[in-house]
């Protein structure tokens, strides 16, 4: 049985990294397969669909995000500290040399299977509600302080971070720091 869930991680993983590095349509069964040292079949005893694979992906994504986020709102910290964590898991995608899941599956939104576009908003919604209700909080204790809304201002954060995620790609790290501290320096206003 842990054999099992081990190999299911596997091709999660590897699925998750092409995805991240591709884009949905810019893999197959077969390139898992390959990593893996797998058949074909073994990948389709688990998902017996490249849709299953793509919404298990973007579950799991989710899950670790919701996760991640429970974990943070438990610790008393300053808004703008939880801001700069929210950041940092940005940054991995950098170092990565990959995109962000989110700007991968809406790089490829109008191609995906209903049921990845279903996944997909949900993932998104909870970040950005996540988002928005950090600022919102920072902004009624007076920790921050930007114009507009605490949706509009969550809107601006994701789409900065998300398109300088892309924009690394072809420039320098750099980027994506001198972004972080122009956000900082927009809700610190």
């Amino acid at each position: 049985m842990d054999e099992k869930i081990d190999t299911k991680k596997q091709i999660l993983d590897i699925a998750e990294d092409l995805l991240l590095d591709r884009g949905y349509n810019g893999f197959s069964y077969k390139d898992i397969a390959g990593a893996l040292n797998f058949k074909n079949a073994s990948i389709h005893y688990h998902f017996p669909k490249k849709t299953d694979l793509g919404v298990a992906v973007i579950q799991r994504a989710r899950n670790r995000f919701q996760k991640w986020a429970g974990s943070l709102d438990s610790k008393d910290l300053p808004s703008l500290k939880k801001l700069d964590e929210f950041c940092l898991l940005f940054k991995k995608f950098v170092e990565e040399k990959q995109v962000c899941l989110g700007g991968a599956l809406e790089t490829d939104f109008k191609t995906l299977p209903e049921e990845m576009q279903e996944e997909t908003r949900r993932f998104i919604s909870n970040v950005s509600q996540w988002l928005e209700n950090l600022l919102a909080q920072g902004k009624k204790k007076g920790e921050l302080n930007f114009p507009g809304t605490a949706k509009d201002q969550a809107l601006l954060i994701m789409a900065s971070l998300q398109g300088v995620i892309q924009i690394v790609r072809v420039t320098s790290p750099s980027s994506f720091d001198a972004t972080v501290k122009q956000i900082k320096r927009y809700v610190c206003a």
